[in-house]
């Protein structure tokens, strides 16, 4: 490919896949910067009602090869073990104390593909490239938040304070639900399912003004070792590895594609309300989830391009 058609490709793949990303994150950014719209309110409004509508119907709708489907968990297993094992043997190397060296691992599990990736997905490959990444969107979110919850409250309570939390989820629901609606074949029709469709789509767009709002309020100013070491771990390491285990389980074509994506997005801004809520470095996690968003705007389109 010539220079011209190199920049000519990179300059579409800006323009129709990660411009609209960028405008809606601008649109929470100022809203928060400006207004002061408490992120945590509207996170809820995603948390209990529009992001179970999403994964309820998706899951209903769902059409994927149940081959595909076992490889692409088999590779969302892999990625996340193998890359908490490297960070953690990273964080004991480096004399992280506990809080830090579990907030590290954590930062390095939890990624941003719901908020960041299931749009872009969409944007760029359609419906087929959401369901495929909806499924490691789900997967990640499930795993790596119970295992990240067991990280930071771990103890004599922490085994269970982790499976209480993860079935108090609303998404765990609409998970099983959603199976049991597979199954069964009893599921909504007619002006129900559209209200719930409708309602689970919206979705979207939030999910992309409250990655604008959370970084709004994020610092990256304590910890910057720390922080530029995840940055490098998640951010380079992590599409390395997704590139190397999506070819080891097999998969191909779209499947393939969307698996590196998902594998190389930032730290998830859900990280941050973990930390928040059991006062484990909040200020290294919201600066890791805000450094690594902004190297992702580089890296992103990089992987968009040679990847189709």
């Amino acid at each position: 490919m010539s220079v011209g058609g190199l920049f000519q490709s990179l300059g579409q793949v800006l323009a129709e896949v990660l411009l609209p990303i960028a405008l809606m994150a601008l649109v929470g950014f100022l809203l928060r910067r400006r207004l002061q719209i408490d992120v945590r309110s509207v996170s809820r409004i995603v948390f209990y009602i529009l992001a179970p509508c999403l994964i309820y119907t998706s899951i209903i709708t769902l059409d994927i090869e149940i081959d595909t489907l076992w490889r692409t968990l088999a590779f969302a297993a892999s990625f996340m073990a193998l890359m908490g094992s490297a960070s953690y043997l990273l964080a004991r190397r480096w004399h992280y104390g506990s809080s830090l060296g579990a907030a590290f691992v954590m930062c390095s599990i939890i990624l941003n593909n719901g908020n960041y990736g299931l749009p872009l997905n969409l944007f760029a490959f359609g419906p087929d490239g959401f369901d495929y990444a909806l499924i490691l969107y789900l997967f990640n979110s499930l795993v790596g938040s119970t295992v990240s919850i067991y990280l930071l409250a771990r103890g004599e309570n922490g085994g269970r304070l982790a499976l209480r939390r993860t079935l108090a989820t609303p998404v765990v629901w609409a998970i099983i639900l959603g199976f049991i609606s597979r199954t069964t074949g009893i599921m909504p029709t007619g002006s129900l399912f559209d209200m719930l469709y409708m309602t689970g789509r919206s979705a979207i767009p939030v999910f992309l003004i409250i990655l604008g709002m959370s970084l709004a309020q994020a610092s990256a100013h304590v910890n910057i070792r720390p922080v530029f070491r995840l940055t490098a771990l998640r951010m380079f390491g992590g599409p390395t590895l997704a590139i190397i285990l999506a070819r080891l389980v097999g998969l191909s074509g779209l499947a393939y594609t969307v698996a590196v994506l998902q594998g190389s997005m930032p730290t998830a801004v859900n990280a941050i309300v973990i930390s928040n809520e059991f006062e484990a470095t909040p200020d290294f996690v919201a600066g890791s989830v805000f450094i690594t968003t902004l190297v992702s705007i580089l890296t992103l389109p990089a992987l968009l391009l040679w990847l189709t």
